[in-house]
């Protein structure tokens, strides 16, 4: 689904894939070990707009905290 933002700036980039090639799902939090997305938002990661992704970015900087506070 294209966002607000996509349609009036189509030039923008994108985000790139946060993948970092350790793809494993942990079996507790159901996020990649390697780029802290779910199994869905990797899945969809071609699909979403600009703004979607920014978003999952956002969701996977709050899980990498969350992480580090649990260590």
């Amino acid at each position: 689904m294209k966002s607000r933002q996509d349609i009036v700036r189509p030039g923008r980039p994108k985000p790139a894939s946060p993948c970092n090639r350790i793809c494993v799902i942990d079996d507790k939090s159901g996020w990649c070990r390697g780029c802290h997305r779910t199994l869905a938002e990797i899945s969809h990661w071609e699909k979403y707009s600009r703004a979607e992704k920014f978003a999952v970015l956002k969701k996977i900087a709050l899980r990498k905290a969350a992480a580090a506070v649990e260590n």
